[in-house]
């Protein structure tokens, strides 16, 4: 791991809190992208009018699993001069996260006008549970799971009804993270087939909020100073550009996708990997990429992908709750089943018999050769 002041300084705090080193990267790096202009966009050679440098994060653990505290040691690890980083602010619906960037004023005889809450244009999304997101996406006539993906691209969010009435935030003019809390056995709305075909699986980095090593790393027997970062770096910037590997790695990448040989649920590693890098380069008070960035984030990420096949492992795994409702059906299945062959029913008439669980258990158990007719 690199040795640079700032993440020796993330480490120090996580061990310091017992907390996931990794959580607080999580939210270092939001800090670090909201700490960035929001014009700022990262410039490729396949898109040379630059993409927003917005993220999104899913914190892998169980409910209530160091959030707050991976925000407050991020804090006092990094400190950028002159910063009004945004608290984290829960949205209800899709329609909210564009009334929590700004607000149409109208006064009379003259066009509305679009005043944003906050001069840096700037949101910090968050929800501790993804089961939150999940039931405002299966509301009637919810945007939400649409417009984030929108938000995580930057493009053109919220818009008026009928009656006129709403705001409309135009596309690449604010600065947006969001950050998710994701209990591995609840990720299905994050990793079902519709949220990975649509686009909205991809968005996510997958970052551990616990971590088995916090728990047994010593606590530092000495002080670690914060890391002091400058913010002037930034004047006058517009763009920050790909370094030639880079854009071989999206060039690469991009062919691979039309040749169907790139999973959807990997479309946009490479993009998130390069505003992690971006993220990076800011923490080290540099408005310009380095191949260390560049190799920091690739880190980052396999430890994101790695995560993420540990997430659809659990969420493979039948729950407890279902293990066991499926052990009493088979019981009284096999219950049912020895009544009826003592009372001398044929098995041929024995399905119409059971319940429909208990008929489609006997066809498991016999598709697994674990029981024999009569």
């Amino acid at each position: 791991m690199s040795e640079r002041p700032e993440l020796i300084a993330l480490r120090y705090e996580a061990r310091r809190r017992i907390a996931s080193p990794w959580a607080l990267l999580a939210a270092a790096i939001s800090r670090s992208l909201l700490t960035i202009p929001y014009p700022v966009r990262y410039r490729s050679a396949l898109h040379p009018e630059g993409t927003p440098l917005n993220l999104a994060l899913a914190l892998v653990g169980r409910s209530g699993a160091g959030k707050s505290t991976a925000i407050r040691g991020a804090a006092c690890a990094v400190m950028f001069e002159g910063e009004d980083v945004p608290e984290t602010a829960h949205a209800r619906s899709g329609e909210a996260i564009a009334t929590m960037l700004g607000k149409v004023h109208t006064e009379k005889g003259e066009d509305p006008q679009l005043t944003y809450a906050r001069l840096d244009h700037a949101v910090w999304l968050h929800w501790d549970e993804v089961g939150q997101l999940a039931q405002q996406g299966d509301r009637t006539g919810s945007t939400m799971l649409e417009t984030i993906k929108s938000v995580t691209s930057g493009e053109t969010i919220g818009g008026q009804n009928a009656k006129g009435d709403g705001v409309t935030i135009p596309a690449g003019s604010y600065r947006a993270l969001l950050t998710l809390g994701v209990q591995p056995r609840r990720a299905g709305p994050l990793l079902g087939d519709g949220a990975v075909a649509g686009g909205l699986s991809a968005r996510f980095v997958w970052l551990v909020a616990e971590d088995p090593d916090a728990a047994d790393a010593p606590r530092p027997s000495t002080e670690q100073p914060p890391v002091y970062v400058p913010l002037s770096q930034w004047d006058g910037v517009r763009y920050v550009d790909a370094l030639p590997e880079m854009d071989a790695a999206h060039e690469a990448d991009t062919r691979a996708a039309h040749r169907g040989e790139r999973e959807p649920i990997n479309s946009r590693v490479l993009l998130n990997r390069a505003i992690i890098a971006i993220a990076l380069a800011n923490m080290a008070g540099r408005s310009h990429l380095t191949a260390e960035d560049w190799h920091l984030a690739g880190a980052v990420l396999a430890h994101s992908l790695d995560t993420l096949d540990t997430v659809a492992e659990a969420l493979a795994e039948p729950d407890d709750g279902q293990q066991l409702r499926s052990q009493r059906v088979e019981q009284r299945t096999r219950e049912r089943l020895s009544e009826m062959q003592a009372q001398g029913i044929p098995f041929y008439e024995v399905r119409r018999k059971l319940s429909r669980a208990q008929g489609d258990h006997l066809t498991e158990l016999l598709r697994a050769g674990k029981f024999a007719p009569w």
